[in-house]
């Protein structure tokens, strides 16, 4: 089975998905377009959210929610070219019909801390603060809100659509030395809040120890810091909680990006900008893996290219959220169907999926190839010789492991591993027959030793299909 035969087997059986651009359930209660991490700098990149935009119109959404990094360098002029965009295609916060379409805009860490972050500046240059002071959205959130939204800027405001409420908490600034004003605010909030229907907690980061947290299947924690707790702490006395998030830039089609326990959370993906991984991958792109500055033999993968959002619909029993990529305009997997009501069923925890997960397989008769390189070159640009292991994609594979297996006197040792994605990983593209590859150096195997490399695949849960072995060859 290939990758688009298994993305299509998904979604059939899903039942869910959206029929030439119009969702098919006219009968839903609620719409919501569903954005993160747009990143908007100037006109010409904001597209992707212009394109997202109109696909929502399309399929009558009753608003659009980006869960923050409106921008990135968190200017002014970044938020002015968002208002512009929204206007473009929801003038006067009005879809064609003349329905008014909610939006539900919060800011992130790039937003209102982008004035400090040298990395969201062209060469690194900061600007002075002087200049920040007059460009940067962080010192006049109140005033240009209002100017380009005509509503009042508040760090956490509440807002109803259609009789659901979306509570928005918008990033405060530590640079500023602002204080979360989370606690307090629910304090007044939680005691209104109806335990017979869902309600809609949104802010940029994900609420810690839900979607996404690989930690939570036996892996390291090693992205702490984004959240510190207080969020899942405050919803988890609400199991009708749906919490939607950004941040992470991580791929929404992996399975781990929806989350249930006390309550639900769902990361909202990535619609702009740099995509992150899960650290120790090859050709992955992680913050900690450059930090550390481990050597790698291959680029990332197209890391710009993706560009994701959903579509939630809601109904009396359940929300379906419909994954979406704007590269190709394809669907990222199967719905996610999330029952509601009092006493509702949790499809979502972790740890039951991944015993119920499927481990991936390659097709029969799949092989694995080797090539030798000369003259090749690492990710940093180093010249080395090197060893290619190329392999057909297999279908439901997150990622994939590749050892190199040494023949001693009287046993094989595994001398080095690898973990790889394919090249179209998390851009749900169909039909890619693309092979995937993996890169060692020669300085990386045992010398004058016979090798042989075995492939196997993995899905996100952690769970293994079958190897697949090359010859053996003399390093």
């Amino acid at each position: 089975m290939t990758r688009r035969d298994f993305i299509a087997a998904g979604a059939a059986l899903a039942g869910q998905s959206l029929v030439a651009g119009t969702a098919v359930h006219p009968q839903a209660r609620l719409k919501i377009g569903v954005l993160s991490d747009i990143h908007v700098t100037r006109p010409g990149n904001a597209d992707t959210f212009e394109k997202a935009l109109v696909w929502f119109r399309e399929n009558n959404v009753d608003g659009v929610l980006v869960t923050g990094d409106l921008g990135t360098k968190g200017t002014i002029e970044e938020l002015e070219i968002v208002a512009d965009t929204w206007r473009k295609v929801f003038p006067g916060d009005c879809a064609p019909d003349g329905r008014r379409v909610e939006r539900l805009f919060l800011l992130g860490n790039h937003d209102v801390d982008g004035f400090v972050s040298a990395a969201s500046w062209p060469n690194r240059q900061i600007p002075s603060r002087e200049e920040a002071e007059r460009t940067c959205l962080a010192f006049h959130r109140e005033d240009v809100w209002r100017r380009l939204f005509n509503e009042e800027y508040r760090q956490i405001i509440v807002k109803e659509v259609k009789g659901y409420r979306f509570v928005l908490n918008s990033w405060y600034s530590r640079a500023l030395g602002e204080k979360d004003g989370l606690t307090g605010f629910w304090r007044d909030f939680a005691p209104t809040i109806d335990p017979l229907k869902p309600f809609f907690y949104c802010q940029h980061p994900h609420p810690r120890d839900t979607c996404a947290a690989a930690y939570l299947l036996d892996g390291a924690f090693w992205h702490g810091g984004w959240d510190d707790g207080t969020s899942t702490r405050l919803l988890s006395a609400h199991p009708n909680c749906v919490a939607l998030s950004g941040h992470s830039h991580y791929s929404i089609d992996d399975e781990r990006s929806i989350w249930q326990g006390a309550f639900t959370s769902v990361n909202c993906g990535c619609a702009r900008g740099f995509a992150f991984t899960f650290p120790g991958r090859e050709n992955g792109h992680a913050v900690s893996d450059m930090k550390a500055g481990t050597r790698f033999q291959m680029s990332p993968i197209n890391i710009k290219r993706i560009r994701q959002g959903m579509l939630m619909e809601v109904f009396e029993d359940r929300m379906v959220f419909h994954r979406r990529e704007f590269v190709n305009d394809r669907t990222l997997g199967p719905d996610w169907v999330v029952p509601v009501g009092e006493g509702a069923p949790r499809p979502y925890e972790f740890e039951p999926r991944r015993r119920a997960s499927q481990p991936p397989q390659f097709a029969e008769g799949a092989t694995v190839a080797l090539e030798d390189r000369p003259d090749g070159r690492d990710r940093a640009g180093m010249a080395c010789e090197q060893v290619a292991v190329a392999f057909p994609q297999a279908g439901g594979a997150f990622d994939y492991e590749v050892n190199a297996i040494a023949r001693m006197s009287d046993f094989h040792r595994v001398c080095i591993s690898k973990r790889v994605f394919a090249p179209d990983a998390f851009l749900g593209v169909e039909g890619s027959s693309e092979p995937v590859e993996c890169v060692f150096a020669k300085d990386e195997l045992p010398a004058g030793r016979e090798i042989r490399f075995t492939a196997r695949p993995f899905n996100c849960w952690g769970r293994p299909g079958r190897s697949i072995v090359s010859e053996w060859r003399r390093i």
